[in-house]
């Protein structure tokens, strides 16, 4: 019988005991192409050697474009990106099969940005209106010829430390050129200029709406691209605001479990190592997007609160506040189970606010007291004894009203240097009337604000308009 030879090389086998490593590898996506990146604003915002101005990070809140002062990347994320483009429905403005709908309002708690209530208007091409022409010239004499490139822009805007109209104008073209808008070149588009004539009126357009508006056309145009049969171009750049996708989607569809706190804005929080740390969570776990939870949005107060005298913080403030997912998020005020964060961030509590207000109120009208005969005891007496009733209100009611008539007064004093002292003594019987009739409801009342306790800053606003009435 023959004997059967094996040639081959038998390797020995391996240790039971050995741990073999488990290679974890990345699924293979393809890569937007965009020019609409955060490295120039972030670039700008952050250089060490070229900060901004004083004056040009005014101009910046001035402008209400204050939330990208706090942005951390300045990279896109190119396989998320992507995914995102690919599947985000244009026609419905949803993600996620309509489950994660981007509104307004989530543009603006991820960007920061203003949501005022004009509209962007961009001049239709061949604009010969003689103001966009105007505003047309003026912007290009800064530059050499008529296209514009955005990092010529961006050379400028580091030039103009002074904060003024040319660097707000400057600012916004590069930004809704570079960042924000819907341009798939390196070129400016001034088209927006006619949206710029009046830079005291920027923080009053809704800037969110118009990003809207640019992200549905840009996608619109890239899909078709994309996914048609025979491609027309080589490269199909994406020419929309990429980030805001990419911010919206981090922060509210969480997957398996919240990693980065909720803050406003959003991309303050998700700093180019978070953002990356998430992309290979979802890739190794699901080697695809879109598996996580969608969460509502962040509910931001937005309440414009008195014009007193409090510590506030440069720092973004911390809103771990939810609501499930309406049509609209509604500003309102937090929860006592987010105190811990306002308390870190120097955010004044509601009660906070009021106690404030109403001292400062109480203080004023001490000090307006004492400009009259009679009023300075029994006033002071009275707002001490009863700081947040509703005779509080009556009382700073005839203070102002004292108060007014005071300035008119002022203004007249030529008049009544011929006239005599008349519209003084009639001042004076006119604000013992007044003080008469408060502290005829002081003593009616009393009792009743005992009971009552406190009561709230806007009814005392109310009552002190009926007064002066």
């Amino acid at each position: 019988m023959k004997e059967l030879v094996c040639n081959r090389e038998c390797t020995p086998a391996e240790p039971a005991n050995k741990k073999r490593k488990i290679s974890h590898k990345m699924p293979k996506m393809p890569s937007l192409r965009s020019r609409m990146s955060p490295s120039g604003i972030y670039q700008f915002i952050n250089n060490p050697t070229n900060k901004p101005s004083d004056n040009q990070i005014l101009a910046i809140k001035q402008m209400g474009f204050e939330g990208l002062l706090h942005l951390q990347t300045d990279t896109i994320p190119g396989n998320l990106a992507y995914w995102l483009v690919s599947t985000f429905d244009p026609y419905k403005g949803c993600l996620l099969d309509g489950n994660l709908p981007i509104l307004e309002e989530d543009i603006h708690a991820c960007m920061g940005i203003p949501m005022g209530p004009l509209v962007v208007d961009e001049a239709p091409i061949g604009d010969k209106s003689p103001q966009f022409l105007s505003l047309l010239e003026d912007f290009k004499s800064q530059y050499e010829g008529d296209l514009i490139d955005v990092k010529v822009i961006l050379s400028k805007l580091s030039t103009q430390i002074d904060g003024g109209d040319s660097f707000k104008r400057n600012f916004i073209v590069y930004i809704f050129s570079s960042f924000l808008g819907g341009v798939k070149g390196n070129k400016a588009s001034l088209r927006i200029l006619k949206s710029l004539s009046d830079t005291s009126l920027i923080s009053e357009y809704n800037w969110c709406n118009f990003i809207k508006k640019k992200l549905a056309e840009q996608v619109l145009s890239w899909q078709k691209e994309e996914f048609c049969e025979e491609k027309t171009v080589k490269e199909n750049w994406f020419g929309g605001p990429i980030m805001v996708l990419v911010f919206i989607y981090l922060d509210r569809c969480v997957f398996m479990v919240r990693t980065v706190s909720r803050q406003y804005p959003t991309l303050s929080t998700w700093t180019k190592k978070a953002i990356s740390k998430r992309i290979q969570d979802e890739l190794k776990s699901k080697s695809s997007f879109g598996h996580g939870s969608v969460e509502g949005g962040i509910v931001i107060n937005h309440k414009p609160l008195p014009k007193i005298e409090l510590v506030q913080s440069s720092k973004p403030t911390i809103v771990s506040e939810q609501h499930p997912m309406p049509k609209k998020v509604i500003p309102s005020v937090m929860e006592e189970e987010d105190k811990d964060d306002r308390d870190r961030n120097n955010v004044p509590t509601s009660s906070q606010v009021n106690n404030v207000f109403v001292d400062k109120l109480v203080s004023k009208a001490n000090n307006l007291a004492k400009a009259f005969v009679e009023y300075k005891s029994v006033a002071s007496e009275a707002l001490n004894k009863l700081p947040s009733s509703e005779v509080v209100c009556k009382m700073v009611a005839a203070v102002d009203g004292i108060a007014y008539g005071f300035n008119l007064s002022q203004q007249s004093k030529s008049d009544e240097e011929n006239e005599g002292k008349n519209n003084e003594e009639d001042h004076v019987v006119h604000t013992d009337k007044v003080v008469e009739n408060v502290l005829r409801d002081v003593q009616e009342n009393e009792n009743v604000d005992s009971v009552k306790g406190k009561d709230n800053v806007e009814d005392h606003v109310v009552d002190t308009d009926k007064v002066v009435e």
